[in-house]
């Protein structure tokens, strides 16, 4: 109960995720906008990169994680939330370093869609909006 009102409380566009479960909610928000929550999907872009599992993660984002996983894994959920959360993570430290800004859901939603300099493409204003709707729906 207590986490609920935690969360009920949040201004995402100020705070940051702390615990597992804040984590949890912000990378469950962005698979929601993703994929509907789904994990076999698997798609490919006009670029000719594919995406898969709930989150839509592409080679050079699993890259970026500095984890040893293979595309094919991130049809695992927590696989991908833990490739996710290891790439968001990386990008916030840069994002705080040269902004002097936290990294917030909503620069950590915005990194997701947009790459390490997400949080500053007016490109993902929209897709924060999503996942900042499916955050509140969550509460």
């Amino acid at each position: 109960f207590s986490s609920i009102i935690t969360m009920a409380n949040t201004n995402y566009s100020i705070e940051k995720p702390s615990t597992d479960e804040d984590w949890n909610h912000l990378l469950e928000s962005i698979s929601q906008v993703e994929t509907n929550g789904k994990t076999d999907i698997k798609t490919l872009d006009i670029n000719n990169h594919y995406s898969y599992g709930c989150l839509q993660i592409q080679q050079a984002y699993l890259q970026d994680s500095r984890l040893n996983y293979s595309l094919e894994e991130m049809l695992n959920k927590s696989k991908a939330f833990e490739v996710a959360k290891a790439y968001l993570q990386r990008y916030a430290k840069s994002y705080e370093t040269r902004t002097g800004k936290n990294a917030t859901y909503e620069v950590l939603a915005r990194i997701h869609n947009g790459g390490p300099r997400g949080a500053e493409r007016i490109c993902t204003e929209g897709y924060w909006q999503k996942v900042k709707s499916e955050l509140e729906k969550s509460i």
